[in-house]
C-alpha cells in the first residue's frame, strides 16, 4: 500500500487504537461511527484530493481505500 503511513496517521487522528492491516474493514472491524466516517471522508479529500463515498453498500477495507486513492 503506497499510502499506508498516511492512512495510519488518519486513523490515529480518529482515535483508532486497533492494529490496522490491509484487510481491516472500516465498519466491521474498526466499528467507525457516522461521525468518524464523515471525518474520514473529509480528511481523505483534504490530504489526497479524492472524494470517496463511504456511506455506500461497500464496507471498504484499508487496501481498497488505498486503491481508490491511487486511481485518482
Amino acid at each position: 500500500m503506497r499510502n499506508e503511513a498516511a492512512l495510519h496517521e488518519i486513523f490515529q487522528g480518529l482515535g483508532v487504537v486497533e492494529e490496522i492491516q490491509a484487510d481491516t474493514r472500516l465498519q466491521a472491524d474498526l466499528g467507525l461511527d457516522s461521525t468518524e466516517i464523515t471525518a474520514l471522508e473529509l480528511e481523505l479529500e483534504r490530504r489526497f484530493g479524492v472524494r470517496i463515498d463511504l456511506w455506500g453498500a461497500t464496507d471498504f477495507s484499508v487496501a481498497e481505500l488505498d486503491a481508490v486513492i491511487e486511481r485518482r
